[in-house]
């Protein structure tokens, strides 16, 4: 009984393990989990890996309903919740960006989020000062980008290149969800667990690390940009990064989870589709019982 114990034993922490080891929510701010949070606050996320903090303009607000962002035109263009720096070390590679969102306007307002590595009044892909920034539309399509370094030779676009498919409507709410790989420099995009198109856009920033600053509600470092405000009118309900290529299937399942689930189910559904190992976990347990007989 005691081999029979010490297998089962081994076997659930190599379950432990493997939904342990896998998941790679890197980020998660249930933005309806804080209350009321005073301007110039910082929170940290679910997994206490990032610290963010409220911009101090009068058009951003935090409270049990989520982070509410009033378009505002010109320089004082909200940044809702701004990550501290070096939050994206550790994004050196694939990614995924998870959106829970409520568009009042798609057409008031224009960044969802944003990343940007270089100084304030820069164009969004500007290749000419080697600036490179990664922005989340609301008139449906989530990326935007170019900048220098990029491999693929694409060819100058001070607005960047964007996927397209589908389109936001006022009021409606989303899951909007993209997912990249630094191999291909292939983006996707799906929205309410759905697949809506793809882009080749060599992100000229190191994935996600190159970038100097990051935020949730506008695009740090763009007070300005070609459409005259950096700040989306919406409210987000949660955000989420993956240090991982989500699969369409792994999207799928964190799009029937719903905003604010727990960080653990979160976490489950991003580990890796069901392969060698559970085989392995599959077989440890069949020897398990054999070994019951026996003994």
């Amino acid at each position: 009984m005691k081999k029979t114990n010490v297998i089962l034993a081994g076997a659930a922490a190599l379950v432990t393990f493997a939904f342990g080891a896998n998941a790679q929510v890197e980020t998660y701010f249930n933005l309806q989990s804080y209350g009321t949070v005073a301007a110039g606050a910082t929170i940290t996320d679910e997994t206490g890996n990032t610290q963010a903090t409220l911009n101090t303009d009068p058009n951003t607000s935090l409270t049990s309903g989520g982070l509410a962002i009033a378009s505002a035109w010109g320089n004082s263009a909200s940044t809702g919740l701004t990550f501290a720096s070096g939050s994206l070390s550790s994004f050196t590679g694939n990614f995924t960006i998870q959106d829970w969102v409520t568009v009042a306007n798609p057409n008031n307002g224009v960044v969802l989020w944003g990343a940007n590595n270089g100084p304030a009044n820069t164009y969004i892909g500007d290749g000419y000062t080697g600036v490179t920034t990664l922005i989340g539309f609301t008139w449906g399509s989530l990326s935007g980008g170019g900048g220098t370094g990029n491999p693929l030779g694409q060819p100058y676009n001070r607005y960047g290149n964007t996927i397209p498919g589908g389109s936001l409507a006022s009021g409606a709410s989303y899951d909007l969800v993209l997912t990249y790989n630094a191999s291909t420099y292939m983006f996707n995009q799906y929205v309410n667990g759905v697949w809506t198109g793809s882009l080749q856009e060599a992100l000229g920033i190191t994935s996600l690390a190159g970038a100097q600053s990051f935020a949730i509600g506008g695009c740090p470092n763009e007070p300005w940009s070609p459409w005259g405000d950096a700040s989306a009118n919406e409210t987000t309900s949660a955000f989420l990064l993956y240090g991982n290529e989500l699969t369409a299937s792994q999207v799928a399942a964190e799009d029937a989870l719903g905003a604010g689930a727990p960080v653990t189910a979160v976490e489950a559904a991003a580990v890796p589709e069901p392969s060698t190992c559970a085989m392995f976990i599959t077989g440890l347990g069949f020897l398990a019982a054999r070994r019951r007989v026996r003994v």
